[in-house]
């Protein structure tokens, strides 16, 4: 079907483009031109004390409004900020792994949490395309208990931690072809080590959320188990014998437990 140049709901018009950090500095420039504006990123924090000294000129109001990455949503205290915004809250709602709930839970009570910190009431404003979305309500009610309630449900329904452990296999190389490659031969020696164990399935290969990192792809089997001896020993031994083996030169595979990224 067509791209939508409008919202089908509200009649808005649609933007297909990205916001960083540097294009909303502009933008709040635009709006604000007389408060100032500190803008904390991986750009302006590489100076060694530079993260202390932009948080210092801001708790010193030298600048009215405080714009940066996660890095700014947790461990703040300022009593007089009394407006936060978050801005695509559904980024990271939407990633493949099975902590993108709790993560996106967690990054917007954070942030909502550093509102309001002294006498004066506080607000906060979320940014989201689905405001209906069951994670997005209760991280904006700030309610643990529901969105626990419903999180543990769902890691039930889908076997994940800490229902059961994933263990992961990571292949990487410059060769997509031979990454991918690798990944059937892992899950081939896998099968058949584990072979009529129905406590250990095999989910996979597919692409990581960060598919490519300094020329190198990077693909990954998942091992849905308990995570005992016998598993980790098993896993273990396979990566050792793929090592060995001459025709895997060029691809490196390492293994993580309930990995968080």
């Amino acid at each position: 079907m067509p791209v939508h140049e409008v919202c089908p709901e509200c009649g808005g018009k649609l933007k297909y483009i990205g916001a960083g950090t540097q294009k909303i500095e502009m933008e709040l420039l635009g709006l604000f031109p007389d408060v100032g504006i500190i803008r904390m990123d991986a750009d302006t924090t590489t100076r060694k004390n530079s993260h202390d000294k932009l948080l210092s000129d801001f708790r010193k109001r030298k600048a009215m409004i405080l714009l940066g990455t996660q890095m700014v949503t947790k461990g703040l205290d300022f009593e007089n900020v009394t407006l936060v915004g978050v801005l695509s809250a559904d980024m990271s709602l939407y990633m493949s792994d099975y902590r993108a709930n709790e993560r996106t839970f967690s990054l917007i009570t954070q942030v909502v949490g550093r509102s309001g910190r002294g006498e004066k009431p506080g607000r906060a404003v979320i940014q989201t395309f689905t405001p209906e979305h069951k994670v997005i309500a209760l991280a904006s009610k700030q309610d643990y208990e529901g969105f626990y309630d419903g999180e543990i449900a769902l890691r039930h329904a889908l076997e994940a931690p800490p229902v059961r452990d994933l263990i992961s296999l990571t292949a990487t190389g410059v060769d997509e072809n031979a990454v991918l490659s690798a990944c059937a031969k892992l899950k081939d020696a896998l099968n058949n080590y584990f072979r009529g164990d129905s406590s250990v399935k095999l989910l996979g290969p597919a692409p990581t959320a960060v598919s490519k990192v300094k020329n190198k792809y990077r693909y990954r089997l998942l091992v849905n188990c308990e995570n005992n001896k016998r598993v980790r020993e098993t896993i273990a031994h396979v990566i050792k014998e793929f090592a060995r083996d001459g025709k895997s030169r060029g691809v490196t595979v390492f293994a993580d437990a309930d990995m968080v990224d």
